[in-house]
């Protein structure tokens, strides 16, 4: 039995969900959201404001870790459509700084030229400017969305171990190393 699999997803009494075939249709206050599913591996139950992911065939070294698998993604959608998600990026070095123009986001980032990152639909940027360092926040109602744009950003400039310049995750911990001096 899979651990995440077998429990069941509580339904918030905003949150709409309709199952035809192997299509999950989730609706919520902040939109709608939909989930294609392996029809012929398992199947999804509706009762009572819960939903139950079963098996149809007995567990086996790819099915199980993939039952899980469906049951977050399912758990992602509905609390998506409820609540939202939010990543948010810190953009720290001197002379570093981003600004939103239209539907997409320009950055200086110390190099030749400016980099423009267009924002997805259902993607909302916002900007903070602080001391020395550029606060994005990236919300969203589908957590794949979201984390995928947030991390396409941070591959532009990974904060670096020395002088931790560039783009770094809110709470992430980069372990620093010493810069080498020269001397006797």
């Amino acid at each position: 039995m899979s651990k995440i699999g077998k429990k069941p997803i509580n339904i918030p009494e905003n949150v709409k969900v309709e199952i035809n075939g192997s299509l999950v249709k989730v609706w919520g206050p902040l939109g709608n959201l939909e989930f294609e599913y392996p029809s012929h591996i398992f199947k999804i139950e509706k009762e009572n404001n819960i939903l139950k992911i079963i098996p149809l065939q007995e567990l086996d070294k790819k099915t199980k870790p993939l039952w899980g698998t469906i049951r977050s993604i399912l758990n992602n959608k509905i609390l998506g459509v409820s609540q939202g998600f939010k990543k948010t990026l810190i953009l720290q070095g001197l002379g570093y700084n981003a600004e939103i123009k239209g539907n997409k986001i320009v950055f200086r980032l110390g190099f030749s030229h400016l980099v423009e990152v267009e924002i997805p639909q259902g993607i909302e940027i916002e900007l903070k400017q602080e001391k020395g360092r550029v606060i994005i926040i990236i919300k969203g109602i589908d957590k794949e969305k979201v984390g995928n744009f947030a991390a396409k950003i941070k591959s532009l400039k990974p904060a670096d171990r020395y002088h931790l310049k560039g783009f770094m995750y809110e709470g992430e911990f980069i372990p620093t190393k010493q810069v080498k001096k020269l001397g006797k």
